[in-house]
């Protein structure tokens, strides 16, 4: 049995709502502490309530249930793991926010094909409450924060590792590269004579031009391509490069998106191929902008209207000549930049708040923007260099990280709860 339903990670989301009314049951008996957890307790009525719910569970899937000693001692056990683990969650400050709660109960809704107030009707036919029902989800999810947290801090995953996963199988698999392909063709026969290959470069050298003045590749295909696709605008569609005909394999890996390659020629005709798009984890260019910032806050000695007023003046310093970053320095409220004269560095197309993002597409490179107002206060921005950066191989190693990091996480999951439980005072009566 692995770790994430040995410990219950994940029980309460995967209900299927149909818990009849174990919970009214359990509250009915007698109640006892079963076991102490460090300060804490478990009771017997937890104890009856998982076991009810576990054993419809099994029921339901069709699974043959253990015997009754066996199940209340797993039970029993998960209960204390459980306890153990959001007592760790409280010493840590771990908060589940009402809206990611929310979101929750929204995606177990839908999984259920329910809307939110249907699941709230269910859970109050089944004999539970909505506020039980919340709590429970709440659990779930402050048990996956410090699993995942704690965790994860425990795992290392080297560049070796890296590159090993990226050379097998499976690593190559993540970094293969799809392509989306236009295709025109020019038919020739079998053993084509001097005059046919005479027209069918004719025709050729036409389709040539009019991509030349700019002309549609997908229009050219419909009127003159010989393919089967012709009228789909000679779309191949999304293709992963080892999917292509080597025919095609080659010129298509030194391609840009929007290049035609030169006419290729096999038994069939002559090719013309369009790239139009590629795409894959290793695949992805950004637009950056290196650009400097200033901010002015209002704040407990100066007024919003002095705020205003400052960052007027610097603005005004800044156009007649005064230095940006001895600026930023002594005025700027941005504990990020203000130490570096308010320089970002590299700002990726969307990392800005949209409003101080629109604003700094706008610059020229080297303009200053007028001051800018935000919900916090006031900015300038000054654009000072763009590129477009590739960062498809670091995404993929990203990946590839990501993925080791997955596959070691239930081993450290299981070694980590040993080590709690070891740690713990557990008094089992």
């Amino acid at each position: 049995m692995n770790a994430l339903n040995k410990y219950g990670l994940g029980f309460a989301l995967s209900l299927t709502l149909s818990l009849t009314t174990v919970h009214a049951f359990a509250a009915q008996q007698l109640d006892r502490i079963v076991a102490v957890v460090n300060d804490d307790i478990v009771l017997q009525t937890d104890v009856n309530l998982r076991l009810s719910q576990i054993q419809q569970q099994l029921a339901q899937n069709n699974t043959q249930v253990p015997s009754l000693d066996v199940l209340t001692s797993q039970v029993l056990d998960q209960l204390v793991i459980e306890n153990l683990q959001l007592q760790l969650a409280q010493a840590q400050g771990v908060h589940i926010a009402a809206a990611s709660l929310d979101q929750a109960l929204e995606r177990i809704a839908k999984s259920n094909q329910l809307s939110l107030a249907q699941l709230q009707q269910a859970v109050t036919n089944s004999g539970d409450t909505m506020a039980h029902f919340r709590d429970k989800i709440r659990q779930e999810m402050t048990i996956n924060e410090v699993q995942t947290s704690s965790v994860n801090k425990r795992i290392r995953v080297s560049e070796h590792e890296v590159d090993r996963y990226l050379a097998s199988n499976q690593g190559q698999a993540l970094a293969e590269t799809e392509y989306e392909i236009g295709h025109i063709l020019v038919n020739l026969s079998t053993t084509p004579d001097a005059q046919e290959l005479a027209a069918a470069q004719a025709k050729l050298d036409l389709i040539t031009a009019q991509l030349a003045q700019g002309n549609d590749f997908s229009s050219l295909a419909v009127s003159h391509s010989d393919a089967l696709n012709a009228l789909e605008g000679g779309n191949l569609g999304w293709r992963k490069g080892s999917q292509l005909p080597s025919l095609f394999a080659e010129p298509i890996s030194d391609m840009q998106a929007g290049d035609v390659s030169q006419p290729i020629r096999n038994s069939n005709g002559f090719h013309l191929i369009k790239l139009i798009n590629k795409r894959g984890v290793s695949v992805q260019t950004i637009a950056q902008t290196k650009a400097n910032h200033l901010l002015i806050l209002p704040n407990e000695i100066r007024t919003a209207t002095q705020a205003q007023e400052l960052i007027n003046e610097l603005h005004q310093r800044i156009i007649n000549g005064a230095d940006f970053y001895d600026l930023a320095r002594t005025f700027s409220d941005d504990a990020n930049s203000a130490p570096s004269g308010g320089d970002l560095g590299w700002v990726n197309h969307d990392q800005l708040p949209q409003l101080l993002q629109s604003e700094l597409e706008k610059l020229a490179l080297g303009e200053l923007s007028l001051p800018i107002q935000s919900d916090s206060g006031w900015h300038l921005l000054q654009a000072i260099e763009r590129r477009t950066k590739d960062v498809g191989q670091a995404n993929l190693r990203y990946q590839a990280k990501q993925t080791i990091r997955q596959s070691k996480f239930a081993g450290e999951l299981e070694n980590w709860l040993r080590e709690i439980r070891n740690q713990a005072y557990i008094e089992i009566r």
